[in-house]
């Protein structure tokens, strides 16, 4: 029996996951929980922010084309900021890889007007972490994590077999979905077999308790995320083990 590291994020994050752990010599399999939506929006008039901050390498990839280019940009971390380059935005800052230090970060410079692109629903509010800092941030939601209908065949197959042994909560609302959905598939008694890696004390709350471990990072960053599964199954199956 070969363990499997089950990745829940959104396919395009998930399979960039799954490459990292497959030169780590893991199996892993991505299991999208959330798909990635448009959301139809109206930016408030350029003239009244003077920044953008993205906490989401998904909000930046919708802002091509929409004037932003001349304000500064801060982007929570390496890969949001790539994207906001890719989008045409210009004068950007990188922050640390998290919302906490993307705020200190903004407090650094004189801003009192941010405009925050975002997804519908955010784990991390910066609009509130700035607020104590007298700096005003427009949210505007440009694209939905909206939960898939079920499992994909493979998904529920491998799942079926009982070789899952790592499951990726980047969100807290991917992991709850999970949760839900392998009980609903009445699979819910492998929870116990499983260890939970989540990006927060929020999102391992939404995951519910019945998982055999679960782990919170200390640093919500995706490498984070992905070095404590390696090291999670490596515990419960040394290499030497793995077939």
């Amino acid at each position: 029996m070969t363990p499997v590291v089950l990745t829940t994020r959104p396919v395009e994050d998930a399979e960039r996951d799954c490459s990292y752990l497959n030169a780590q010599g893991v199996l892993a399999l991505s299991s999208p929980m959330l798909e990635i939506k448009d959301c139809p929006f109206t930016l408030p008039p350029l003239d009244t922010i003077d920044a953008v901050v993205l906490t989401s390498r998904h909000a930046a990839a919708r802002l091509e084309g929409a004037g932003l280019q001349d304000l500064p940009c801060f982007c929570v971390g390496k890969t949001t900021a790539n994207a906001a380059g890719d989008a045409g935005l210009n004068l950007i800052h990188t922050g640390p890889g998290d919302g906490k230090g993307l705020a200190r970060l903004i407090a650094q410079h004189p801003h009192t007007s941010l405009i925050w692109p975002s997804a519908v629903d955010t784990g991390f509010d910066i609009g509130a972490a700035l607020e104590p800092e007298g700096i005003k941030t427009h949210r505007v939601s440009v694209y939905e994590a909206a939960p898939v209908a079920s499992f994909s065949p493979q998904s529920l197959e491998v799942l079926k077999s009982g070789n899952v042994r790592v499951v990726l909560a980047h969100s807290g609302r991917a992991g709850e979905h999970f949760t839900r959905m392998i009980k609903k598939e009445g699979l819910g008694h492998l929870l116990k077999t499983m260890t939970m890696i989540a990006i927060s004390a929020r999102a391992a709350g939404l995951c519910g308790t019945d998982w055999h471990s679960i782990i919170v990072v200390e640093q919500p960053r995706r490498r984070a995320m992905l070095d404590a599964a390696v090291a999670a199954l490596n515990r419960v199956h040394p290499p030497s083990e793995k077939r």
